[in-house]
């Protein structure tokens, strides 16, 4: 196991912790981040990081709640270069979760389990979520209110193109697509014209005009 340690600016040993949890995860594929661990990494005393997070699971929420405004804040941006028609919005909003998913598998997979962090008791998780969540429901709705997606429950077609995109996301973090012979340095593109394919497939058969 590698033991070479990273060097830190005085002051942002926080940061630094968050950084290397990501690290031991991505170096050992393991869920479980021992605290005692990342402080051995990082060459500092066992006992400093419990000055920051006293438990393995406060680690992980900062964890979580680092690469969840990370999120938000790539789906803002793309969102301000994307075309203004609503269906075009919500497949970039599509596209977007995909490439952080594909760019930051280890963020990606350690915020899909619930059970490694304190997603109730954290201040900036349920906001940033609720965020990116309204902004899906909003999309949804703008896309029906047009006519390129069939009317129906507004929480439940949210959800289930959000679980579209996380679904298509995690086949590729978990290894999945060379089953379906897709080609590793493809995945990304493959994964958002799967996600365009169905959104399309979605729009309403407009009668054409006499």
């Amino acid at each position: 196991m590698p033991t070479t340690k990273r060097p830190y600016h005085h002051g942002k040993l926080r940061q630094s912790l968050i950084d290397m949890a990501v690290t031991v995860a991505e170096e050992t594929g393991k869920d479980i981040i021992s605290v005692r661990e990342v402080a051995r990494r990082l060459g500092v005393s066992s006992g400093a990081p419990f000055r920051h997070f006293p438990s393995r699971e406060s680690l992980m929420t900062a964890v979580a709640e680092e690469a969840t405004v990370r999120l938000r804040l790539r789906v803002e941006r793309d969102l301000m270069d994307a075309p203004p028609a609503p269906i075009d919005r919500l497949k970039t909003l599509g596209r977007s979760f995909i490439q952080w998913a594909l760019h930051n598998p280890t963020q990606f997979k350690l915020v899909s389990s619930r059970n490694l962090f304190q997603f109730d008791s954290s201040a900036s998780l349920p906001v940033h979520f609720d965020a990116v969540r309204q902004i899906t429901l909003d999309l949804v709705a703008q896309a029906q209110e047009a006519g390129d997606l069939p009317p129906g429950p507004l929480p439940e077609s949210a959800l289930a193109l959000r679980a579209l995109a996380y679904g298509l996301a995690r086949m590729q973090v978990d290894g999945q697509l060379a089953q379906w012979q897709v080609d590793v340095t493809h995945a990304e593109t493959t994964l958002v014209a799967s996600l365009n394919l169905i959104v399309d497939g979605l729009r309403p058969t407009r009668p054409h005009p006499n």
